[in-house]
């Protein structure tokens, strides 16, 4: 059994002249993610690994959120393949996931975030908000096989009022 989670982002700044990847979250951002992992601790809490963006407000979200559960932040791998804006790309990355991993969080953007939901739940969605996740697991033991399969259960947060 697998169990993926994206996670996007949380809110990130606009107040500085920075590149792209190097925008920071802002203050509201910061109290969002900290409500987010407080509410949906049992979803992140036996996450065997966080892969997250390279950009700077995704580090920092997967840090939160790792402090606000206790969680060994040695979990977090920084990956420069997630920092993409593309559903395809993604997918090439979740393929490549190692097999000793069977819970997993990625950490994320859209619109490929929104894209991927899209892709494997009947329940279409315009768009992923900052700070809000969705999960699925699947009947599989290879993470290159769950791009072909039906997840055995959808679940997100967009609904939960945070």
């Amino acid at each position: 059994m697998k169990k993926i989670t994206f996670l996007r982002h949380s809110k990130s700044s606009w107040d500085y002249n920075l590149d792209d990847i190097d925008r920071p979250l802002n203050n509201s951002g910061v109290v969002k993610i900290k409500k987010i992992a407080e509410l949906s601790k049992v979803q992140f809490i036996n996450s065997d690994k966080i892969f997250s963006s390279s950009a700077a407000r995704a580090i920092h979200t997967s840090l939160i959120l790792t402090r606000c559960l206790s969680i060994n932040s040695n979990r977090i791998s920084i990956c420069e393949d997630l920092y993409t804006f593309e559903f395809n790309e993604v997918l090439n990355f979740v393929n490549k996931i190692e097999n000793k991993y069977s819970e997993v969080v990625l950490v994320g953007h859209n619109p490929a975030y929104t894209e991927i939901s899209n892709y494997f739940s009947e329940n279409k969605i315009l768009n992923l908000p900052t700070a809000r996740w969705f999960s699925m697991k699947f009947n599989s033991n290879s993470w290159s096989d769950i791009l072909n399969l039906k997840p055995t259960s959808y679940t997100n947060n967009l609904k939960s009022g945070t």
